[in-house]
């Protein structure tokens, strides 16, 4: 099996609003001087301050379990390894934020006795990452089924044992 999964979040958030905050900036140095600089200097404290206060975490699934290594600029890198076995329950969730322009986030967590294992955010091959946990975890009583014609939307479903 040997597949690999990565959300690269706070490297991604901190170079969207350090890119798009340091493009406003320069362009309202056209209009005000000291307001552009300004905001170029906001761009920079948010780019660090993501930076320094997120998380990538990379899960790595092989026959034997799964490994989660979560690199943190303010915790360092810990990497702890899972047997499928030590998994206790695992949980789909979306996430919409508010407003006119809402968008749904979707969301895999695992957890095992010691916690939760991880929490990612979708991300490429997110749809492998779910089917993964269902084929190794068939010690739970539900597994994540995709609704008839929705897309991108997973429920619970209990699994047929014989």
């Amino acid at each position: 099996m040997g597949k690999e999964f990565s959300n690269k979040t706070s490297s991604k958030a901190a170079i969207y609003i350090g890119v798009i905050l340091g493009m406003a900036g320069i362009m309202l140095m056209f209009i005000n001087d000291p307001v552009g600089w300004s905001t170029i200097g906001l761009a920079l404290i948010l780019f660090l301050v993501l930076r320094y206060f997120g998380d990538d975490t990379t899960v790595s699934c092989d026959e034997q379990g799964f490994k989660v290594k979560i690199v943190s600029k303010r915790k360092g890198t810990t990497v702890k390894e899972y047997a499928w076995e030590d998994v206790t329950g695992t949980y789909y969730y979306e996430y919409e934020s508010g407003g006119e322009d809402s968008s749904i986030s979707r969301f895999f967590q695992v957890n095992t006795a010691e916690g939760i294992a991880f929490n990612m955010e979708a991300m490429k091959s997110f749809d492998e990452l779910i089917e993964i946990f269902n084929e190794n975890t068939k010690h739970l009583s539900y597994k994540w089924a995709k609704i008839d014609g929705f897309q991108n939307t997973y429920i619970q479903q209990e699994r047929m044992f014989q």
